[in-house]
């Protein structure tokens, strides 16, 4: 992923990947935080999962919701076991908490691979609810006297924004255990608190005079010369401004969308409905956008994702007006003059699953929805608002009295220039919590955070050095093992493997006794050297080199064992087994040569990346060993072409196949450029020729064919002439 990272990033992104601090990163509307978590997900080489407080906030973040992370019960939860009396609200205590939980053994796997759990909008999880995940953690990972079951957190969020929500009867219980509602308060966070860092580079705002009004509003240190130059904006004309490319921000729902349906009623072009596409498992509360669409030309809208096309064309929160609707074709035409096709976008509802054979965390999608990233957009909320970028904005602000409105609204615009007030912002303060500011100003520098990487670097080595290299529970899980074998030799077809299998656990039994000497020798090596990191990177790399051996024998033993038994009977219990150790040692080996990576990496002051685990030959072997497992499955495109082979249109491809036209055109185009398929019996032969005549040995590409030709033409046509000129003038050379 391209990412410029500033020198505060880099330390941090350091931090989460040699450490296991817990660190909560913060910054102003538009410093690049979601920026950040992507590049982290994308390059981090620890086991990572992203959640969030809701399920839009989850999809924004491609990541799955706390609650069904983890079944968090609904309602409040209070630190103890014996709930208080009289209440009237629904509590979990710790009595109850674990009573109704349904996690199978996949499900258990996963979480206690989790090395990095990520929470974004983080402002929005109250206290109560992570005491809950701290208390769930230790308990599914059976690492009770550990916090949050022994996880790096990563909490992303700007608390100066919207506050959590909390219903009074619930409040009335909760402000005995909790001075706020905000995250920070957690018990669980009392002994080990996050790293405060706070990303400084704003991204969305570069008038200088606007930021700093924007900087004061956020800490409630506004002035009465900041609200004077605001109010200066306000205009008691502003409904005459709508049809002028503004945006109206409102305080609620309500609001918004009485002005989106007068608005759109009142524009007298035809209307038409776009129907999205669901499939598999996707909630009503997940959609981004209307499932049911009704749009006009002349309408105002917002894009809600930024161009997938990466050539930058619109961004999530670009204000537009619809130009074109046909039945698979909207255009939006911005205040610039460009105007842009509006392509079908999917989202996805997803859940983690913990691949057995890699011990890989995967992303498994249950189900999808498919629309046009677009929302009608002469009005939207505060809260709908964050995340958005707008370059002009109507903002009332008149019920704006909740902490947070206010910032959150003048943040989402570019610059003061684009900004209109429905009515004045009034001269008393907003109400900001002083624990909130003093926790919020507690920020740690680029200087404070590099001092204390080397000794907190140290503590996660040691700790990391001790659990990797202590062979105890693969020890335990062979013996016990062992002990299974309790039957008679002629009453148990397992039994007659007894023989073979002490063998084996005589060979691997002595690493027990060398590991916990080696950890010794590294711990002292970690606490008594100052440049240690060198020495103990070759200790490491001759550790690895001399354990790795005996678990790759045991591994390979153990699969060659199995596929022997292939043909037998009565033994599908006793080769699960066989197949449970087999994993569990080679999951020894992988962190063992993880260690070794990582040290490695850090003794050449470079970062460990996904990338670099990927390329480890033991992992490429087995992800090699897995494909050839896989039944062969017949590529999307191959199914699209052979459809066509039995005389189908690509109208009709795409209706059996649930896909758009576009996109059988493309998968078409592949057998057009190998010479499988002859365009012309795809395309009409005036039209092909028509594209032909424009293409050059310089075309580099379709656009500017397609400028040239006009909307007459698809993109597929004029791809399909390409990549069939090309095969032409391939031959002839």
């Amino acid at each position: 992923m391209s990412f410029e990272l500033s020198e505060l990033a880099k330390v941090t992104a350091d931090y989460i990947n040699t450490t296991d601090r817990h660190i909560f990163l913060t910054g102003k509307a538009g410093t690049g935080k979601t920026t950040f978590l992507k590049y982290i997900v994308a390059n981090s080489h620890k086991k990572t999962v992203v959640a969030a407080p809701t399920g839009i906030a989850a999809i924004n973040a491609e990541g799955v919701t706390l609650h069904s992370l983890l079944q968090l019960p609904f309602g409040a939860f209070i630190p103890e076991r014996i709930q208080p009396p009289n209440v009237n609200a629904q509590i979990t205590t710790l009595f109850n908490l674990f009573s109704n939980l349904r996690f199978n053994a996949s499900k258990r796997n996963l979480i206690n691979e989790i090395e990095l759990l990520i929470i974004d909008e983080v402002s929005m999880l109250r206290a109560d609810l992570l005491d809950c995940i701290d208390h769930m953690l230790r308990f599914l990972r059976k690492r009770k006297h550990e916090p949050f079951g022994g996880l790096q957190m990563l909490f992303i969020g700007d608390l100066l924004q919207l506050p959590p929500v909390v219903k009074d009867n619930e409040w009335q219980v909760l402000s005995n255990y909790y001075a706020s509602s905000y995250f920070f308060e957690a018990h669980a966070l009392k002994d080990n608190p996050p790293i405060n860092v706070e990303l400084d580079k704003v991204y969305r705002q570069s008038d200088e005079r606007f930021i700093s009004i924007l900087n004061r509003f956020r800490e409630n240190e506004q002035s009465s010369e900041d609200i004077a130059a605001l109010n200066q904006h306000y205009r008691e004309d502003y409904q005459s401004l709508s049809s002028q490319g503004y945006i109206h921000l409102t305080t609620h729902n309500r609001k918004a969308d009485e002005i989106n349906t007068t608005r759109l009623a009142e524009l007298t072009t035809k209307p038409r409905t776009y129907n999205a596409k669901i499939q598999g498992e996707y909630p009503e509360n997940l959609h981004a956008t209307a499932d049911r669409m009704e749009l006009k030309e002349g309408a105002q809208v917002m894009f809600i994702k930024n161009d997938p096309s990466g050539e930058g064309q619109f961004f999530n929160g670009k204000i537009g007006h619809i130009t074109k609707l046909e039945s698979d074709d909207i255009r939006v035409a911005f205040e610039d003059g460009n105007e842009v096709q509006v392509p079908f976008y999917t989202w996805e509802n997803k859940r983690y699953t913990l691949n057995k054979e890699t011990n890989e965390i995967d992303e498994k999608v249950l189900g999808s929805f498919e629309q046009y990233p677009l929302k009608l957009a002469w009005a939207v909320t505060v809260h709908k608002s964050q995340g958005l970028t707008f370059e002009k904005a109507i903002l009332d602000l008149t019920d704006a009295f909740a902490q947070g409105q206010v910032y959150v609204a003048l943040s989402r615009l570019t610059s003061l220039d684009g900004l209109v007030l429905s009515s004045k912002i009034p001269e008393s303060n907003f109400d900001v919590s002083e624990s909130m500011k003093a926790f919020a100003q507690s920020k740690a520098s680029v200087d404070s955070l590099s001092d204390n990487l080397a000794t907190d670097r140290k503590q996660y080595l040691q700790k990391l050095i001790t659990n990797t290299f202590n062979f105890g529970g693969v020890i335990y899980q062979l013996q016990a093992h062992e002990k299974s074998f309790d039957k008679q030799e002629n009453r148990s077809a397992k039994q007659q493997h007894i023989h073979w299998t002490k063998a084996l656990i005589e060979e691997v039994l002595p690493i027990k006794s060398v590991g916990e000497s080696f950890v010794k020798q590294a711990q002292g090596i970690v606490s008594r050297e100052a440049n240690y990191l060198e020495q103990l990177a070759d200790r490491v790399n001759k550790a690895t080199a001399y354990f790795s051996p005996i678990l790759q024998k045991a591994s390979k033993d153990l699969k060659s064992h199995d596929a022997n038994l292939k043909e037998k009977t009565k033994l599908k219990t006793y080769r699960k087994e066989l197949k449970e150790l087999e994993q569990a040692i080679f999951n020894k080996v992988l962190a063992m040569q993880k260690v070794n990576l990582l040290v490695k990496s850090m003794a050449e002051d470079k970062i460990l990346t996904k990338e670099d685990l990927e390329a480890n030959d033991l992992h490429k072997a087995r992800k090699i060993e897995l494909k050839a497992k896989k039944k062969d499955k017949t590529p999307t495109a191959e199914i699209s072409f052979n459809l066509f082979k039995e005389g189908k249109t690509i109208e009709e491809i795409a209706e059996v196949r649930s896909l758009v036209p576009a996109t059988i055109e493309g998968h078409l185009s592949q057998y057009v450029e190998t010479g499988d398929i002859d365009p012309y019996d795809i395309v009409e032969k005036e039209k092909f020729n028509n594209i032909l005549s424009l293409i050059t040995p310089e075309t580099s590409g379709s656009g500017e064919i397609k400028a040239q030709l006009g909307d007459e033409y698809s993109w597929g046509e004029v791809k399909m002439g390409i990549v069939y000129y090309r095969l032409k003038n391939s031959i002839k050379e």
